[in-house]
């Protein structure tokens, strides 16, 4: 939704929203002159509610076990998702970065590496917790975002949230 919203704020309107099983799809018309920082601004929105939402409860609730718990999950949502790995905003941030000093084909590439440099580890850890704590939670985290970065099809004006 804060992505929807900081869009809005910046005076576009999503030309489609799609629902799917990896996620959703957010489509944009073009916008003449774009330098990215308008997607830098929309994808930052996301992570930054859940940081700031957390935050929030933390500071006027921190008694209460139950909202603290929902505090610390809004926290660590916001930051899994700027995980540099394309599927999620933090992916796709550094995507658009890249895209303002290089061409697309090399921010590819260069996001491709930097997804297998966060996965193989993240998945070796989700493993070993598995087998140790049998708590499959990071593994899962890491076959999800490898399974969306392989079958997502990059599509001209499409943000992926």
């Amino acid at each position: 939704t804060a992505h929807i919203v900081c869009l809005l704020i910046m005076g576009e309107k999503p030309a489609l929203i799609e629902l799917s099983y990896y996620g959703i799809k957010l489509e944009r018309k073009p916008v003449s002159g774009s330098t990215g920082i308008s997607d830098i601004i929309v994808y930052a929105s996301g992570p930054a509610v859940n940081i700031v939402f957390a935050g929030l409860l933390f500071g006027f609730y921190p008694e209460n076990e139950k909202i603290t718990t929902a505090a610390a999950i809004s926290f660590c949502t916001g930051i899994f998702n700027l995980l540099p790995c394309r599927p999620l905003d933090g992916g796709n941030i550094l995507y658009a970065v890249l895209c303002r000093n290089t061409t697309e084909e090399r921010a590819d590439k260069i996001c491709f590496g930097v997804l297998c440099a966060v996965l193989l580890p993240m998945a070796s850890a989700g493993f070993a917790a598995a087998l140790r704590f049998g708590n499959f939670s990071l593994c899962l985290a890491s076959v999800y975002i490898a399974a969306v970065s392989f079958f997502d099809k990059k599509e001209k004006g499409s943000i992926k949230l």
